[in-house]
């Protein structure tokens, strides 16, 4: 499907898993990112609607439907190991592909800031009875703490958790099914 020959599809592998060490998964990054492409040359010359028209447009509806096919919005280290980027533009075009994808990336944004999440109990933080929840990192707390926000759901940081530095407690009306595991 890919259009590429046995060889450039292992060497693609290859380059990508070093860029990514054990980050993540090179071989399903790399399904993602071919897939992902297949996809946006029939969308820019079948579908209706404008096509993009800059790098960043292009960018972004690239990253979005690799996002969609890996289940999650695309991390920054694999733009880089992808696009060959910085870490900050990096940064920048997964910001813009969240401004401008928002309905897809809502969703996108809450699977990626549960990744390796885990529930604590329940906790009351400034008035905030709710479910405790451990993030994996600041960044996807604060993905979490935006998405919650935006969906109006009540939402506190815990800042005084060393063991769990990145925790929040989620209003009650935060969607029970959407929460992680249990520790």
């Amino acid at each position: 499907m890919s259009g590429l020959t046995k060889d450039e599809l292992s060497r693609l592998e290859t380059v990508v898993a070093r860029r990514l060490g054990a980050r993540s998964e090179s071989k399903t990054l790399v399904d993602a990112y071919l897939t992902a492409m297949a996809k946006n040359a029939y969308s820019r010359t079948v579908e209706s609607g404008p096509v993009p028209t800059s790098l960043v447009s292009e960018r972004s509806a690239i990253l979005i439907e690799i996002s969609r096919q890996l289940g999650r919005v695309i991390e920054d280290f694999e733009i880089q190991a992808l696009l060959r980027v910085t870490p900050p533009q990096a940064r920048s075009m997964r910001s813009t592909l969240l401004a401008t994808y928002s309905d897809d990336a809502d969703v996108l944004t809450l699977t990626w800031s549960m990744r390796a999440a885990h529930q604590l109990g329940r906790e009351t933080v400034d008035g905030l009875n709710g479910t405790k929840v451990s993030l994996a990192s600041e960044d996807r707390r604060d993905a979490l703490i935006s998405y919650a926000e935006r969906a109006g759901v009540a939402v506190r940081t815990i800042t005084d958790d060393d063991a769990h530095p990145w925790a929040v407690v989620l209003g009650d009306d935060f969607p029970k099914a959407d929460l992680p595991p249990k520790s």
